[in-house]
């Protein structure tokens, strides 16, 4: 069955499926949705948690041993399936075809995954999950459906204003609704519970202005390798979240591969920017930064802030800040790649 992400809620009230699945590439709204599970697992006893991580060298015996051997004390086991690609191939295909056939009432699983394209909606592992349990999509939100989440968060923290005020807060976070969280958790800690001017909202939003995620990303574009790491040890002073950075990290190199995929391969770029809205005025940026590096590198880096992502996580051994200073730095000049160990 395939659910809106606003309505998982209710679903999760009535009572947990055997099987999710929650995909897409908008962090946020995913890992609320799974953390929405996990709640409602641990309030039905399923109190053992294992969390595994598909990488290369993954060996799909473990997930068949996790979910379908049965504990001597018969514990409930909530299972999760970090699958960042949405690609398990043949082998993990048939092991998540295996598992949710024979799953017991003791285990609850939950594949968590990337965006998935759509020859991955048609392989026998999704439709299983879609017979047997609960498909989530989660999608980026855009001008009336950001402007509409923006004015629910606000208001669950007692805050209102109007329209104009919220498509300047939309304006300022650009679709990052990690972002934008933050944004609105320093309102309510200026303001509290309050009707919110214009005024109130440029100048919250303007304390940042030094150091915010958005000039960071400016400055990767512009290749100012001096200037990206003075924004990132702003960044890090100011406690932003790692994980923030790197959805726009993520995003600009999601962008540039897409870039360089398609000027290579039909001598335009009308396409992508298209798919990722890049807006009118920002696009000589990217193309100015196009030339700097390959497909080849830019995909490099994109496996690269995977790794910090798993190790924000516990799941990788390493100092994330330290990676995603390289990651910047390979940004604004690809030839450190291979000083920094990126790509051979």
């Amino acid at each position: 069955m395939q659910l809106d992400v606003n309505k998982l809620s209710f679903s999760v009230d009535k009572g947990l499926a055997a099987v999710y699945l929650i995909t897409g590439d908008e962090p946020l709204q995913q890992g609320e949705a799974v953390d929405l599970i996990r709640k409602k697992a641990r309030l039905d006893g399923f109190l053992n948690r294992e969390v595994l991580h598909v990488d290369g060298r993954f060996d799909w015996n473990q997930l068949l041993g996790v979910c379908l051997t049965q504990s001597l004390f018969a514990e409930k086991n909530l299972i999760e399936l970090n699958l960042p690609t949405g690609k398990p191939g043949r082998d993990g295909s048939q092991a998540i075809e295996k598992v949710i056939s024979d799953l017991s009432a003791d285990n609850v699983l939950i594949i968590i995954a990337g965006k998935l394209d759509k020859a991955s909606k048609n392989t026998k592992w999704f439709k299983s999950v879609d017979k047997h349990g609960v498909v989530v999509q989660v999608w980026p939100l855009f001008e009336n459906q950001l402007y509409g989440w923006l004015k629910l968060r606000l208001n669950r923290k007692g805050m209102t204003t109007d329209q104009q005020s919220i498509k300047l807060l939309a304006d300022s976070v650009e679709g990052n609704l990690l972002a934008a969280v933050q944004e609105i958790e320093k309102l309510h800690a200026i303001h509290g519970a309050a009707q919110l001017s214009a005024s109130d909202i440029v100048n919250a939003v303007a304390d940042n202005a030094r150091y915010d995620v958005f000039k960071l990303t400016d400055s990767l574009l512009a290749g100012n390798s001096v200037r990206t790491v003075q924004v990132l040890k702003g960044l890090l002073g100011e406690k932003l979240a790692a994980p923030v950075i790197l959805w726009a990290l993520m995003r600009e190199l999601r962008i540039m591969a897409g870039l360089s995929f398609e000027k290579a391969s039909t001598g335009r770029t009308a396409g992508t920017f298209k798919k990722h809205r890049v807006w009118d005025s920002k696009q000589s940026q990217y193309m100015r930064a196009l030339s700097r590096g390959s497909v080849r590198q830019w995909q490099g880096l994109i496996q690269a802030c995977a790794k910090a992502e798993r190790m924000t996580k516990g799941v990788d051994q390493g100092n994330e800040w330290l990676l995603i200073e390289q990651i910047c730095l390979a940004f604004c000049e690809p030839k450190r790649l291979k000083q920094y160990g990126i790509i051979e």
